[in-house]
């Protein structure tokens, strides 16, 4: 199980903080060691993800699905997917899943 990250807040540690900065400014890793001993690694925060903005291409192609699955038999998909779901060695392209295409 892993531990717990503990959380110092290091405003009042000024050697801290201008050691915690620069991993964060390099995004590189300090070891911080005592007579050659490794006793602790500052490394930098993981880079938040930033959500993609929808562009209008990507909305016109989200758009142009709907109503793509209109055609398909769902009673058949869902008895074939139950069918595949009991036979790991079936390929599904075996199955056909729309009405009559």
């Amino acid at each position: 199980m892993a531990k717990e990250i503990k959380r110092i807040n290091i405003k009042e540690a000024p050697e801290l903080r201008l050691l915690a900065e620069e991993v964060r400014k390099d995004n590189r890793v300090i070891v911080l060691t005592s007579e050659g001993e490794e006793l602790a690694r500052i490394t930098p925060p993981r880079a938040r993800t930033s959500r993609r903005k929808i562009t209008p291409k990507a909305m016109e192609a989200f758009l142009s699905a709907a109503g793509s699955w209109k055609d398909v038999d769902v009673d058949k998909f869902l008895a074939n997917n139950q069918k595949a779901r009991n036979c790991p060695l079936l390929v599904a392209s075996n199955y056909e899943i729309s009405g009559g295409h």
